[in-house]
């Protein structure tokens, strides 16, 4: 019986480590595809618009997309603002996953 107890708690163990280090970086990569209507439709491979990297420390990393113009370079504010609620929507799920993690540990342990 003990060394039932001792495998399941090594085994939650290990999960509930790898899970956090899973959840240590989170990547949200918003991408777009061409849309063809030559010979029926055909997308191309989609491509990177915009990346974000968040840390668990609170550290984080955005690509954004650039339009070059006339007067330079200028933010894409309709890829800008997908990408910034597709970050939102991982944000918040992450934060809900934590939270069940966090009330499953401790139940565990009352």
């Amino acid at each position: 019986m003990a060394n039932e107890l001792e495998n399941t708690l090594k085994d939650i163990t290990t999960k509930v480590t790898k899970y956090v280090d899973d959840l240590s970086k989170m990547t949200v990569v918003t991408q777009y595809t061409v849309i063809s209507e030559e010979d029926g439709v055909k997308n191309s491979e989609p491509q990177d618009a915009a990346r974000t990297e968040i840390r668990f420390d609170g550290d984080s990393v955005s690509v954004v997309p650039m339009r070059r113009t006339d007067n330079g370079l200028e933010l894409d504010q309709a890829l800008y603002q997908l990408h910034q609620q597709n970050v939102a929507a991982a944000t918040e799920y992450r934060t809900r996953v934590l939270g069940a993690l966090v009330g499953a540990l401790q139940s565990l342990f009352k």
